[in-house]
């Protein structure tokens, strides 16, 4: 018995009216953003600019712009691993979590650095896809310079190096003062300005400058001193969100410099929180909520949410806990069942924003983890020609996007 099926419409027929159904959809502005946001990737979201005028504007809009980073925050593409290796170490780029649509922003990375052939560099700072780098010759000769791996051309921008220390007023002739530097990229930057950080240290003060790159000119943005007698720190354990600074010391507290007010104040590490050599503790901008601490002790990640404003110790909460042994389980980690007791295998390398990844070496492995997903990837594995790690520096997808400026007659072919 034959099935009698419904006549079927000619295929240009079909064809016409699935134009005309994508044309309803489309020609929706609601719809568009909603499907534009979906998305996921900026890298994704520029390609459908280019598409006409009006998702240009859509895409471009300020306020889409905020809902689509608050669905789809800025996404690690990769870190740079510096090592002692040979005599003019280089930077080495790990792909984080690879997709097929990064892979071609994954090798720009990459290969960025091959331009710098004879020298060693060392990245300072990590912000929004640029690079904050200094290079070496083979004479000792340094160049300061904000890099953009990322960008169509590579871009490099050569800025002055820091500033040189600011006279500080002493006590008395028999103090010793110690300065301690830190960079730092603009969240915002235009490739050729950073701040920079001096601290200098006697046994009864401490003070604290602000520089800011305006053009090719260091400007005093704010200082601060008070009767602190803290020792500069032997890591670099700092955190810069644009209006304070915070800094390890030596004596288990953070230092605090509010530049707004020109205050300095400490805040107590958390309960049980010890700062111990090795890199068990790393810092993190929290935005307008504060700061996180992330600290590693035995096979046990903690971390810790301070609100900001709060300067008691108390203040401090216990957001998450992560065993290290189970999140790394899949990995193969041979050297692993070693891990309990003090954790002398276990370094903070880096950490991102808000405290969503860390990067760790563990027993001579770089491992990614993403704290939301417990998800734990092996990013490299050091070797004995790398020798000793020197840093781990995130590179970010650039956000937000640069859209291009094109032509009206390129969109009017489009439209």
């Amino acid at each position: 018995m034959e099935i009698e099926r419904p006549p079927q419409p000619p295929p240009v027929a079909a064809a016409v009216a699935a134009a005309a159904a994508i044309s309803t959809v489309l020609g929706d502005d609601d719809l568009l953003r909603e499907i534009l946001v979906r998305l996921g990737l900026p890298t994704s979201l520029l390609r459908a600019a280019l598409v006409c005028r009006r998702w240009l504007r859509h895409a471009s809009d300020p306020a889409f712009l905020r809902r689509f980073r608050d669905l789809h925050p800025p996404r690690l593409l990769g870190a740079y691993l510096s090592t002692s290796a040979g005599p003019a170490p280089r930077l080495r780029f790990l792909p984080i979590r690879p997709v097929p649509e990064l892979a071609a922003a994954a090798r720009r990375a990459g290969s960025f650095f091959d331009a710098f052939k004879g020298s060693s560099a060392a990245v300072y700072d990590s912000r929004g896809g640029r690079l904050l780098v200094t290079t070496f010759d083979d004479r000792h000769d340094s160049t300061h310079q904000v890099c953009r791996p990322l960008s169509p051309g590579g871009d490099t921008t050569v800025v002055p190096p820091p500033p040189p220390p600011p006279p500080i007023q002493l006590n008395n002739d028999e103090e010793c003062l110690i300065y301690h530097y830190g960079e730092f990229l603009r969240d915002d930057g235009d490739g050729r300005s950073y701040f920079c950080v001096v601290m200098g240290f006697s046994e009864l003060q401490t003070t604290v400058y602000l520089y800011e790159l305006h053009d090719i000119n260091w400007v005093v943005k704010a200082s601060a001193a008070a009767q602190l007698a803290l020792l500069p720190p032997k890591s670099r354990v700092m955190l810069f969100d644009s209006a304070n600074f915070y800094m390890l010391s030596t004596t288990n507290r953070i230092l605090v410099c509010d530049f707004p007010s020109s205050s300095i104040s400490v805040m107590e590490l958390p309960n049980g929180v010890e700062n111990k050599p090795g890199g068990c503790i790393m810092l993190s901008r929290g935005g307008s909520s504060g700061i996180f601490l992330i600290y590693v002790k035995e096979s046990q990640l903690h971390i810790f949410h301070h609100r900001m404003g709060a300067n008691d110790p108390g203040n401090w909460s216990l957001v998450d806990s992560v065993s290290l042994r189970q999140v790394c389980a899949n990995l193969d980690m041979a050297r692993w069942p070693s891990v309990d007791g003090p954790s002398v295998g276990v370094k903070l390398c880096a950490v991102g924003d808000n405290a969503e990844f860390v990067l760790l070496e563990i027993f001579g492995t770089i491992v990614f983890l993403d704290i939301t997903s417990r998800q734990a990837e092996k990013a490299y594995e050091l070797t004995p020609e790398d020798k000793e790690l020197i840093s781990v520096r995130p590179l970010m997808l650039i956000w937000p996007p640069v859209f291009p400026e094109l032509k009206e007659a390129y969109y009017d072919q489009k439209e």
